[in-house]
């Protein structure tokens, strides 16, 4: 089977598992989930001993408005439409769907810290180029359409005209410029994907590997935020999906943090 075909096939897979066995995830409320340690699988904090986190997302259930900013606003540079509606949750993981003409999804954590470590587990699927899965850190209370102040951003996660979801990107945006990285890793596959900032610089890892280190950082207060961003023109069109198991917060002074 060709890739297009595969490509199609899973699409049309998942597709059939949002109507099934999804449910929209926005507008309902659940009480706080309890944070566990890492259970076993490869990530940077059971790598490195980062311990408890201090505030974490599994995805079982609902969103709770006290811990989510969902967008609702014009895409990336004003490209497309971010909405609620293309947010669900389902089997334990919460589902991004951009569709083809460019209406799809993002969120951004309200918990917040200038230094710490941030942790995700995703898998992506194959899908169209001109859709940017990514995993970044940004200004407490940005996100959607907004331009940081500070020139701070760090994407820990960035596919870029991948169709088929096997080479990552890391960026480093401070006020010193902009820093990157590059790995090759098959992405429609469960990985981790962890980012450390600290006051002596920005450490990035996969599956407990680091693949980005710079001195530089930010130093502002950062939210996690996980957006399925659209970029028509730049790679083929089409539909895309991003699954996201759960999304940890640790300080720098977590259980077993070094």
């Amino acid at each position: 089977m060709s890739r297009s075909n595969v490509r199609l096939a899973v699409l049309s897979l998942v597709a059939a598992l949002a109507v099934s066995t999804l449910t929209a995830a926005q507008g309902q409320v659940a009480p706080g989930t309890a944070c566990s340690p890492p259970d076993g699988e490869p990530s940077a904090a059971g790598a490195l001993g980062w311990g408890t986190p201090d505030w974490c997302a599994e995805f079982d259930d609902y969103l709770d408005p006290a811990d989510w900013v969902v967008y609702d606003s014009p895409g990336h540079a004003g490209n497309g439409r971010r909405s609620s509606e293309q947010l669900f949750l389902g089997n334990g993981a919460l589902y991004l769907y951009g569709r083809a003409d460019g209406t799809t999804a993002g969120l951004a954590s309200r918990h917040g810290q200038t230094y710490g470590r941030w942790e995700t587990r995703i898998r992506l699927y194959p899908g169209a180029g001109s859709y940017h899965p990514v995993a970044l850190l940004w200004p407490q209370e940005g996100g959607g359409n907004v331009r940081s102040s500070t020139g701070e951003e760090v994407d820990f996660l960035e596919v870029i005209d991948d169709p088929a979801r096997q080479r990552p990107n890391f960026f480093l945006h401070t006020p010193q410029g902009q820093e990157q990285a590059h790995a090759s890793v098959d992405m429609t596959a469960w990985h981790t994907y962890a980012v450390e900032n600290t006051s002596e610089g920005v450490v990035g890892y996969i599956d407990g590997r680091e693949w980005f280190r710079s001195p530089n950082a930010t130093h502002s207060p950062m939210s996690a935020c996980l957006q399925l961003d659209w970029f028509p023109g730049q790679g083929e069109s089409g539909e895309a999906w991003m699954e996201v198991d759960w999304l940890r917060i640790y300080s720098l002074d977590s259980n077993g943090g070094g």
